[in-house]
């Protein structure tokens, strides 16, 4: 046995398994809908440990939980309420494309990137 643990190599879904998963909210993230009709979502920042400590030693209260505000644009808005764990991602794409008049491809790109960074701060899953 080494000294070193090996790092988890990161699983990476085929474009086919991307498209066919569902989109899915996490039920602990608050959302609201703005008089601007533009969505602000507030979620919890999961700190990495050493991070987490420095927070509760300076930090004004261990109870206190450090979260983050968001507002998303028209664009982010309109694809977060279509979010809603029945549709896959392929028919979240199609249906933005339809709806802006653009193609597949296009709306593919923009859904892609989107629903990557609202995963990776833990405001969606895929289902």
């Amino acid at each position: 046995m080494g000294l070193f643990r090996k790092k988890k190599q990161p699983t990476f879904l085929t474009r086919d398994q991307a498209l066919a998963c569902t989109p899915v909210r996490n039920n602990v993230v608050d959302w609201e809908i703005l008089e601007s009709g533009l969505i602000q979502v507030e979620y919890v920042l999961v700190l990495k440990p050493f991070l987490q400590s420095i927070f509760e030693r300076f930090g004004s209260s261990t109870a206190e939980t450090p979260t983050r505000k968001i507002e998303l644009d028209t664009l982010g808005s309109q694809v977060w309420q279509m979010i809603d764990g029945s549709r896959s991602t392929a028919e979240l794409i199609e249906e933005f494309a339809r709806h802006h008049k653009i193609s597949n491809q296009e709306a593919e790109q923009s859904i892609s990137l989107f629903l990557r960074e609202l995963g990776k701060r833990g405001l969606i899953a895929l289902g």
